[in-house]
């Protein structure tokens, strides 16, 4: 009887979803630049022979790690938005997301996405940012869009304005996370970034 050979490379119990979060958190974490490909192989259980072959190198594993990021923890807050009724409600329930998952420890604070990415110097993850934002704020957008159809909000509301200001919250609230800001002071700040969305005075 003839042996077959042995298959050679990852075993079959590789997780890439589940090895993309464990890198996602540490460079979350840690930031790009302190990540080192030793804390990454350790953090995803992986040699880095194996992570080179399932994911290219650093900058092309923090990419990776953005998308899967992008597509899981970033993604809550228009999620708890779409679940609620009212317009202030979707407000309090995006903005109060945000607070919750970057204040989730002391270990991952502010947003992977928009304080970390942003200070790399990989164009790609910078582009995959502003992308994303782009349809956050779209998103956003046509939810306010929505409220003004309904009456929900004046009919010279503009809600291309309202999103802005509520990505630049996003911003705000990330950035002052990372800096040690409490859950209690953002939550506070996240409550005025609703009214601050919804002041009908937006100018021109």
């Amino acid at each position: 009887m003839v042996e077959k050979p042995r298959q050679r490379g990852r075993p079959r119990s590789f997780d890439p979803a589940a090895a993309l979060d464990s890198a996602a958190e540490l460079f979350w974490a840690k930031g790009f630049a302190d990540t080192s490909l030793d804390d990454l192989s350790a953090a995803m259980g992986m040699g880095r022979p194996s992570i080179y072959n399932a994911f290219g190198d650093k900058g092309e594993l923090f990419l990776r790690a953005l998308e899967r990021y992008g597509e899981t923890t970033a993604s809550s807050p228009l999620r708890a938005m779409n679940d609620q009724d009212s317009i202030r409600g979707a407000l309090d329930a995006f903005f109060g997301q945000i607070v919750e998952y970057t204040t989730a420890d002391r270990a991952h604070l502010g947003c992977l996405l928009d304080s970390v990415a942003p200070v790399t110097d990989i164009p790609a993850a910078r582009r995959f940012v502003n992308q994303n934002l782009a349809e956050t704020e779209a998103q956003i957008a046509e939810r306010l869009s929505a409220a003004v159809r309904r009456g929900d909000l004046p009919p010279d509301y503009s809600a291309e304005r309202g999103a802005r200001r509520a990505v630049n919250a996003i911003f705000s609230l990330a950035s002052r996370a990372r800096l040690g800001a409490s859950r209690e002071e953002l939550l506070a700040d996240a409550a005025d970034a609703t009214s601050t969305v919804l002041e009908t005075r937006i100018g021109p």
